[in-house]
């Protein structure tokens, strides 16, 4: 995503001859702050490893069976190997403001950060056609309403989830980059003739954006659709198309089955 260009890798050391023993946040903005994260989160696994009595060579002996390794990569590759600083992490525990990884993460997302995702499918006959709003209005709440058909035939479901806080930073981060926008994106809601709709209303840091997400170039919708989309968790997803399908069958018996979901 634009925006985000650098992400932080985190190897379980536990589980490093799993396929699946490393994780990926993205979502950095600049390279001092993946450096910072990545610092911190293998500083403070390295301090977990320590005992009173244990030598420097005992630490990194169980940090290096039982720890946690961060590295930092970008457009340009690898670019911070956090294992390059175990000598200083093994000397001395970090001091109070290092050890918060988790909260320097969550401080990329602003805490007046709220948006509204109004999104229609091509307008097609029934059962072809729902839709949905993604609403949130907090780093810790949202709203899901969906629509399994046009909003005349059938009213919407209301699910409230906790939205997805990397996803979240990412569309943020998207928007900053992005500012300006050209005045074709952000005039007023305009329908697309044929196809899907998506609004998107954002409130950033002071300002308040409407973006018309169908017109954008597809490089940029469809990066941008998708993570919109993440912020919701997949469950949530699988039970209202698992619903709607229900739904379907029975207002529609005689039509064939609708399986578009998101991508």
């Amino acid at each position: 995503m634009k925006g985000s260009p650098y992400s932080v890798v985190v190897c379980d050391l536990f589980h490093a001859h799993d396929p699946d023993h490393e994780t990926w946040i993205p979502g950095f903005p600049t390279l001092e702050l993946a450096i910072e994260y990545a610092r911190r989160r293998t500083w403070t696994s390295v301090e977990q490893m320590r005992e009173p009595g244990l030598s420097p060579q005992e630490i990194r002996r169980r940090w290096m069976a039982m720890g946690e390794d961060c590295r930092v990569v970008g457009p340009e590759g690898v670019v911070y190997m956090a294992r390059a600083e175990l000598d200083t992490f093994l000397a001395q525990p970090p001091p109070p403001e290092r050890r918060d990884w988790v909260g320097l993460y969550r401080a990329l997302l602003p805490q007046d950060f709220t948006l509204t995702y109004t999104w229609a499918a091509a307008p097609l006959p029934p059962p072809h056609h729902f839709e949905y709003e993604i609403m949130v209005t907090s780093p810790q709440q949202g709203r899901l309403r969906f629509w399994p058909d046009y909003p005349r035939e059938a009213p919407p479901w209301d699910i409230p989830f906790h939205p997805h806080l990397t996803a979240c930073i990412l569309v943020h981060n998207w928007i900053r980059a992005s500012l300006p926008f050209p005045t074709d994106w952000t005039s007023a809601p305009s329908q697309r003739l044929g196809g899907e709709t998506g609004f998107l209303q954002v409130a950033l840091e002071g300002r308040h954006i409407h973006l018309n997400v169908h017109e954008l170039p597809d490089e940029e919708r469809l990066p941008l659709h998708q993570t919109l989309q993440a912020i919701v968790p997949s469950h949530l997803w699988e039970r209202c198309f698992a619903r709607r399908r229900r739904y379907i069958n029975a207002a529609y018996p005689d039509a064939e089955g609708d399986e578009q979901e998101p991508s």
